[in-house]
């Protein structure tokens, strides 16, 4: 009825209201520019990292077979254990990094078995996200997604890729790199707050892959890809704002990608 509604319309408003910038962030505090040009950090990576003037390496992701998607199925589902999932999980790694090393590739990657989606992923680990269980979005043919909503701060909390990017290391004398999606594609595939600036969200997610890049870095991995796949897919469509939204996803972007050495 009418009542019912405007009561949990009200209660819903205040919660809304209530739920975002209760954090403090100081984004004046973040590097977003790199502590050294670029033509000195190519050279000291070149003789660092042993690599070849044109090094080969995979965008990073391997195929989701069907097995890796049934053991995630039974994990979730808690038909395996976590012991018996992270072996699986380590498994994999190894043999992917062995057929990496076979083949000649200079910078190897784990295969991201762990994640089952470049978005949805990360929105179940970051503070101020929600995935859905049967929130479905067909992203193309029989391809679907579930896009995570973001209903409050974005914090992050906890390592989020570290341990199977390490475990990867461990395995090879080679570099592995690490692999985060990048602030602006998180944004532009969840589902966001019509009432918060599209830029608080989108430095706030910023902080965060800024948080794991050093969280990467600490951990000795010395090779780090963020991705941003959806630039453009942000992009409004009056040609009027195109110069706005693209100098905001590149300052997002330096804040996540520049306290790094």
């Amino acid at each position: 009825d009418s009542a019912k509604y405007d009561d949990l319309k009200s209660r819903y408003e205040r919660f809304q209201s209530q739920s975002f910038k209760n954090l403090d962030y100081d984004f004046d505090s973040v590097r977003t520019q790199r502590q050294s040009p670029f033509s000195e950090r190519k050279q000291a990576q070149y003789q660092r990292l042993n690599l070849p003037d044109l090094p080969t390496t995979t965008i990073g992701s391997f195929p989701q077979t069907r097995e890796v998607r049934k053991y995630r199925a039974d994990w979730k589902n808690q038909r395996i254990s976590d012991e018996a999932y992270k072996e699986f999980l380590e498994n994999e790694i190894a043999r992917w990094i062995k057929i990496q090393e076979e083949i000649g590739l200079d910078v190897l990657v784990h295969g991201e078995f762990e994640r089952n989606d470049m978005v949805e992923f990360f929105g179940e680990k970051l503070q101020g996200f929600l995935v859905t269980k049967f929130g479905w979005v067909q992203s193309y043919g029989s391809r679907a997604v579930k896009p995570p909503v973001i209903y409050g701060d974005v914090k992050w909390t906890e390592p989020l890729t570290v341990k199977e990017t390490v475990y990867a290391q461990s395995l090879t004398d080679k570099p592995v790199k690490g692999m985060l999606t990048g602030p602006v594609t998180i944004l532009n595939w969840s589902f966001e707050r019509v009432d918060i600036p599209r830029t608080t969200v989108q430095d706030q997610i910023a902080l965060a892959i800024n948080a794991e890049v050093l969280a990467l870095e600490e951990n000795g991995i010395k090779v780090i890809q963020v991705d941003e796949p959806a630039l453009r897919e942000g992009l409004p469509l009056r040609s009027e704002y195109h110069e706005q939204y693209l100098k905001d996803a590149v300052h997002s972007f330096k804040l996540a990608t520049s306290s790094v050495k």
